[in-house]
């Protein structure tokens, strides 16, 4: 892909992220209409490429008129990712990768057959003819699957071959995914049949729901227990609570206990959960403090506290097994993270609500508010994130461990907002000139920085307390 074509790309994905549900839907149904008719001149894969992500994220059936390739993509779909940051991994196949292996079966390992079947499948879905659609695209699926596995074996057997084959599928994880996607095809019934027994997005991993996937899943793994994994994965994507996913463990396990289902053949589920939480404990104890996007980090300190009350309330963990173990060590890492970040929160509020000491009494003398200049906007807004980051830990810092540190760093903040805003107030009271203006700036400042702290009620009383100061 060229550069021009890349930028292109962007800004048309930009655009459609922007169309209401409806529009995206219409839109989609119908270039995916005028395809299968055989109509040409717009750049359908650019545009259905753009529209796909957000099809992914609509809850309910997707209506339209589905085309070779989207029958081709269905057994899978739940396993797409836009990006997959901790890179190749069971169970994630990257969406960029779709089309470089649609592709690579186009022009080189079903350059007959796929022609054929796209003419077929696209002529049953006109017609209407459902049985002879499901039967044509069930020929696509293994016909597919049998051939990438074949080229597949063939390129771990030949170092030039598998250098062509990633060359052409976009680097090792490029043909990693390939080889995901040969095994999901290779049992597609079996995931196809599991998708129509599930909703889109669950937000309660049921007793009935695990029942079937149990029942779906028993009868695949006895003929192909390593495909047979994908079922749970699948399903894993669409839990709103991934955790939810060692329910099912638990069920084929017939246990509770971390020990017996870390060395069942499910434990990658558990393994999974335990090293995204161990991840985003890497990624906080290795960024600098005062240098963090702190609303990104609390966006990873939540996910690993929601990943970790869900992972101890679906097993029962022992402190001194190996599972426990990664938890507590993961916790305690995290937590000294937050503690490190937080520990500057104080020295940020000092600056950006500055006092400054008068008379003569050297460094033990009285202070009061500096209002010689206005607040500095870009240290209020450095603070509020920092507020914000302790106002969002509060509720979670208990299952992180760092509830002390955390509660220690909220009561130092709002003794030194209510002493200063107290001595503010005095100052506003006789302030001429540019000092008054400067006053009445600092007390706004105040009352969004308690609005971060989500106190909301003490700005709306601090804003009053500062007009009648004013008044005199």
């Amino acid at each position: 892909m060229t550069e021009q074509q890349a930028s292109i790309r962007q800004k048309l994905a930009s655009y459609l992220a922007q169309l209401p549900q409806p529009a995206v839907l219409k839109l989609a149904s119908g270039l995916e209409r005028e395809r299968l008719r055989g109509n040409s001149g717009l750049p359908y894969d650019m545009i259905l490429s753009g529209l796909r992500p957000l099809l992914a994220s609509f809850k309910g059936k997707r209506p339209g008129m589905p085309d070779a390739l989207r029958q081709f993509c269905r057994p899978f779909e739940d396993l797409l990712v836009d990006e997959d940051e901790d890179g190749v991994r069971q169970g994630r196949i990257s969406r960029a990768s779709v089309m470089r292996v649609w592709s690579w079966l186009e022009d080189e390992l079903m350059p007959d057959a796929l022609p054929d079947l796209k003419k077929r499948i696209a002529d049953h879905t006109l017609k209407g003819d459902e049985i002879a659609l499901e039967a044509a695209v069930s020929v696509m699926h293994a016909s597919a699957a049998a051939a990438i596995r074949a080229a597949i074996s063939s390129a771990r057997q030949d170092s030039s071959k598998r250098s062509q084959a990633e060359k052409r599928l976009g680097g090792e994880s490029g043909f990693e995914d390939a080889c995901e996607i040969a095994s999901v095809l290779a049992v597609a019934p079996a995931m196809l049949r599991l998708q129509a027994a599930l909703p889109k997005h669950i937000d309660d991993f049921d007793d009935a729901m695990v029942a079937t996937m149990k029942e779906i899943y028993e009868e695949v793994e006895e003929t192909a227990p390593e495909e047979a994994l994908y079922l749970p994965f699948a399903a894993m994507g669409r839990l709103k609570e991934p955790s939810q996913i060692l329910r099912f463990v638990r069920k084929v396990a017939h246990q509770r206990n971390d020990k017996v289902i870390s060395r069942c053949e499910l434990a990658v589920f558990g393994e999974q959960l335990l090293s995204d939480m161990e991840s985003i404990a890497h990624s906080a104890e290795t960024l600098r403090p005062g240098h963090t996007d702190l609303d990104a980090l609390l966006e990873d300190v939540r996910r690993f506290a929601h990943l970790s009350r869900g992972f101890t309330a679906e097993i029962d963990l022992r402190r001194n097994g190996e599972w426990g173990q990664r938890l507590l060590a993961a916790r305690a890492r995290l937590s000294a993270a937050i503690s490190q970040e937080m520990s500057r929160f104080e020295t940020e509020l000092v600056r950006a609500l500055p006092f400054h000491q008068f008379g003569q009494y050297g460094r033990g003398g009285p202070m009061r508010p500096d209002l010689a200049k206005a607040p500095d906007g870009a240290r209020i807004e450095k603070v509020k994130a920092c507020l914000r980051f302790v106002n969002g830990v509060m509720p979670i810092c208990e299952p992180l461990g760092a509830q002390s540190h955390c509660r220690s760093i909220r009561q130092q903040i709002e003794t030194y907002l209510a002493s200063y805003e107290d001595r503010l107030l005095e100052e506003l009271r006789v302030a001429t000139g540019t000092a008054r203006g400067n006053a009445e700036e600092f007390v706004e400042a105040a009352a969004r920085l308690h609005e971060a702290l989500g106190e909301d009620r003490q700005a709306e009383i601090l804003r009053r307390r500062g007009q009648v100061a004013a008044r005199g």
